[in-house]
Parts: structure tokens; C-alpha cells; sequence
């Protein structure tokens, strides 16, 4: 186990007692805070981390129930005529059927029954023939809204008549949620989150806090194989995210600042991330 610095010991023990999932990662949180050169750097990880949310299994159950809460509130929502489908696009196991798979036992104890899931946006027609007409998109995390865009005009260009279509995740970011409702998407996200840098920090702190962030990432492999850092600074869409549901429920979000979970530095030495990311082609 490594030795915490005299200077950060006070800061990484605050840590601890509100951030209990990181006691266990010491070693990965200590490389972390050594990979910041400069104090400022380090001041500027301690804040993300002090305000980042950790699903546990008990939070994440309360997420859920939410979730099915509004499914089943949604006027004239029918299960008889409801698919909730993932937002999964290709063969790749993803996040949206992993949500998938957990709330369909709690909407079924609520009492909803016989609606359709459906893992793989691409099957979607076939149960809209069937009559299953009333549409749930279903992801973990809402972080640009690029793909979420993407997947109903899939739907708009692919289904052969009119549909109804609600949108539910686990968590997200406020601001892109509000653009989607504005836009007239409705949309249900159970944890709504500020941006982890640009809505908190101002003015002069802020520029300061974008550049130190932007100097961490520059000590980062600027590719690993065929991906590109760049398109993920600040977390893929300059999302700013500070979230995850680790462990076997889920997948470090790519929204996530990369500083936390991008596997390979400058130099091309491996990293022992605080968060785990499966990213294909790492």
C-alpha cells in the first residue's frame, strides 16, 4: 500500500468520510493525486471527487423505482402496448440493456406486466407490428444527448407509423436535459447533475480550473490504439461528469472526465485508474 505525502494526508482523510467507495482504492487514489504536478492540480481533483456521486446498490434501487414510478404515470402509457427499449445500437453489450435487465423486476412488483423489452434499438420494429406502439428509451447516463438524438430519428425513419416515445435514465446532466426538453423530447432522469467544472466554479476560477484540467489531460497517451483522447476531454461532449455506478452494475460513463479512467499516460505507461471504463479497441 502506498504512503499518503505529509501535504495530502488531511485532504485525502476528508475524502474518506464522504467518499467511503474510495477507502478501498487508496492505492489507485494516491496515484491519482501524484499524477497532479502542481498543488492547484491537486486541489481541483479533491473538489471533483468531494462532490462525485457513487451509485450504491441501495441509492441505485431508489433510482429505479423512480423510474418505474413515471413509466407506469405516464398518461394513457399502456404495458400491453409498451416497449422499453435499450438504446443499444450494435452487438456490443452496453449499459442500456444492463438498466434494461435491473428495472423490469420492480415494474413488474409495481404491478406492470406483460410490456415488451427489447435489448437492441434495431429490433424495435418487429414489436411495433405487434402493436407494441408506446415507446421507453432506456440508457444509464444522458450526457451530450448526441446518441439520444440519434436514436429517435432512427425510430422516426424507421417505423412505419406513429408512436409514443418517453425517455428514462439513471442520471444525467441538467443543462443537456433541459436543451431536450426544450426541443419537446421527454425525458425522465432520475439523478440530474451540474457539470463538474463549468457549473461550478466562475469568472476567473474557472478559466483556471479549465486549463488545469486541460493540462492533467495533456499528460494523458493523446491515443490509445484508435481512440482519440480529444474526443472525450472533459468527458465525451464536454459532459463534465461525475458519476458511476462501478463494480458488476455498471460502467464508468465516457462522460466522465478521462483523467479518472483513461488507462494509459503520456508515455504510454499504464495507469491504475480510480474508475473502470470497457471501452472497445482499449
Amino acid at each position: 500500500m502506498k504512503k499518503i505525502k505529509k501535504e495530502d494526508y488531511n485532504k485525502i482523510m476528508n475524502l474518506y468520510m464522504r467518499q467511503n467507495w474510495l477507502i478501498p482504492k487508496q492505492d489507485e487514489l494516491l496515484e491519482l493525486v501524484d499524477f497532479c504536478e502542481k498543488k492547484e492540480s491537486k486541489d481541483l481533483i479533491f473538489s471533483l471527487l468531494d462532490r462525485f456521486n457513487y451509485l450504491n446498490n441501495e441509492t441505485l434501487l431508489i433510482l429505479l423505482n423512480n423510474i418505474c414510478d413515471y413509466i407506469i404515470n405516464t398518461p394513457n402509457y399502456d404495458a400491453e402496448k409498451c416497449q422499453l427499449l435499450a438504446m443499444t445500437y450494435d452487438d456490443e453489450a452496453d449499459s442500456g440493456q444492463k438498466v434494461l435487465d435491473l428495472i423490469k423486476m420492480p415494474l413488474f412488483q409495481k404491478g406492470w406486466k406483460n410490456f415488451k423489452t427489447v435489448n437492441k434499438i434495431g429490433k424495435s420494429v418487429k414489436y411495433y407490428k405487434e402493436g407494441k406502439t408506446q415507446i421507453v428509451l432506456i440508457d444509464e447516463f444522458i450526457g451530450s444527448g448526441k446518441t439520444l438524438r440519434g436514436r429517435i430519428k432512427y425510430l422516426q425513419n424507421n417505423l412505419p407509423g406513429d408512436f409514443e416515445i418517453i425517455t428514462c435514465f439513471i442520471a444525467g446532466t441538467k443543462d443537456t436535459i433541459k436543451k431536450l426538453e426544450e426541443e419537446g423530447v421527454k425525458v425522465f432522469c432520475a439523478l440530474q447533475l451540474d457539470k463538474g467544472i463549468s457549473e461550478y466554479y466562475k469568472n476567473d476560477e474557472l478559466n483556471k480550473a479549465e486549463d488545469l484540467m486541460l493540462d492533467l489531460e495533456l499528460k494523458l497517451a493523446q491515443w490509445i490504439n484508435d481512440k482519440e483522447l480529444y474526443k472525450y476531454s472533459f468527458g465525451y461532449g464536454n459532459a463534465e461528469a461525475l458519476y458511476t455506478m462501478e463494480g458488476c452494475n455498471g460502467n464508468t460513463p465516457n462522460s466522465v472526465f478521462p483523467v479518472f479512467w483513461w488507462l494509459f499516460d503520456i508515455k504510454d505507461k499504464k495507469r491504475s485508474t480510480l474508475l473502470t471504463r470497457y471501452e472497445t479497441g482499449f
